[in-house]
């Protein structure tokens, strides 16, 4: 099969974090924003539960307008006015959390050598979050500066993973049918779950020993039944997998 464009998650496949330290650390600098409304561990709770109802968007709104429709219940502050204290903590704080990432070596190269295969490349990052942190985490990923013809963030989706209108979604943005696609990522449940709509996937392995609790908790309300890996290894090696004409390896 020929194959026209390359997705890839972005947490712990393109730079490597601990999954509950980072979330941790966020929850609770994110708290202070709301400590005049809500205890800390009112809002962690808050905040975990919306984002869990955010996997269920049916489509009729992106993932931000969701998100916030539900964490405003029960607040007397307009919907609007909460969001403006998420975004200005991810245009001003985010970039605290460096620290806690590691970007993978010659990530870069990889990068340019698929776009100089005339693939489409998106970042298929679960899209919970703004662009703006989106672009952060790609920059720590030693991606600054470069072009992709999609970034998928929550204010230009209107589904989750692992729901499969996600990926569709994606290849209707693209103009890319599915059976064209490859799905690269380390999560067996949110990631390889792309190959239900008939696109190819890579599992990868760099990131194995980092933690998935907090993407298994905030999906945890959907069941599926994974289908099985088509590739699997390190990132660097992704390159590996494709012939002279770019077709890919069975």
């Amino acid at each position: 099969m020929k194959i026209d464009a390359v997705l890839f998650d972005l947490d712990n496949t393109l730079i490597l974090f601990d999954e509950k330290e980072f979330y941790e650390a966020y929850t609770y600098k994110l708290s202070q924003h709301f400590k005049d409304i809500l205890s800390l561990q009112e809002f962690a709770h808050k905040l975990m539960t919306s984002t869990q109802i955010m996997t269920n968007n049916d489509g009729k709104q992106n993932n931000a307008e969701f998100f916030i429709n539900d964490f405003s219940k029960g607040l007397n502050i307009d919907k609007n006015e909460l969001w403006q204290r998420f975004e200005h903590f991810y245009f001003n704080d985010f970039e605290q959390f460096k620290h806690l990432m590691k970007p993978i070596k010659n990530t870069r190269n990889l990068i340019i050598k698929i776009k100089e295969m005339s693939l489409k490349v998106v970042i298929a990052s679960n899209p919970m979050l703004p662009e703006t942190v989106q672009q952060l985490r790609l920059n720590w990923a030693g991606l600054a500066g470069m072009n992709f013809d999609l970034i998928t963030h929550a204010l230009n989706s209107t589904y989750c993973k692992p729901n499969l209108n996600y990926y569709l979604e994606i290849c209707e943005k693209i103009n890319i049918k599915p059976e064209k696609c490859l799905m690269v990522g380390n999560d067996t449940f949110n990631d390889m779950i792309a190959a239900k709509t008939g696109m190819r996937t890579y599992l990868t392995t760099d990131g194995k020993n980092n933690s998935v609790e907090v993407s298994r908790e905030l999906a945890k309300y959907n069941k599926v039944e994974l289908p099985q890996t088509d590739f699997e290894g390190k990132l660097k090696d992704i390159i590996f997998i494709f012939d002279k004409q770019y077709h890919l390896h069975s």
